[in-house]
């Protein structure tokens, strides 16, 4: 089973409003956005590995939005997401809406696209771990937004 990804990580805000944000004492909110293609059966690597985010401070703002390219037909073959952070189970086997043509993606407060949006509360470091399942029968494409806050 494979899954290729298309990875880009950025901060969510150029770098002249970063500037101004932070004489303001507004924190940057950075973004870790890819696409996955993801293989018939297959299971995606976790999306934050390997990245600066694969471990957050308490009281983080996690914010995760996703969308496939193709709805599930059933619920049986699905393409599903699965996030813990820690040991705390947040989705499990959620399935991911169809990206709908005209509707900006994103993973803002509002976005219809936006699965989770929690604060970490471990004591010193917290681990969240996103993944994707492909339980259809082709292949899917899967676009994920992991906003990181304080």
């Amino acid at each position: 089973m494979q899954t290729h990804h298309q990875t880009s990580t950025s901060p969510s805000r150029s770098t002249k409003s970063c500037a101004i944000d932070q004489k303001l004492g507004v924190k940057n909110m950075p973004l870790v956005k890819k696409r996955i293609f993801l293989a018939a059966g297959a299971t995606s690597d976790q999306v934050l590995a390997g990245t600066t985010y694969e471990y957050v401070d308490p009281n983080t703002v996690i914010r995760v939005a996703a969308a496939v390219d193709t709805a599930g037909t059933s619920a049986t073959a699905d393409t599903t997401m699965d996030f813990t952070v820690n040991n705390a189970e947040f989705s499990r086997n959620a399935s991911v809406s169809k990206l709908v043509d005209g509707e900006p993606f994103g993973a803002s407060e509002n976005s219809s696209y936006t699965m989770n949006n929690m604060i970490t509360t471990g004591a010193i470091r917290n681990r969240p771990i996103v993944t994707f399942t492909n339980t259809t029968a082709a292949t899917r494409t899967v676009d994920v937004a992991i906003f990181i806050g304080n």
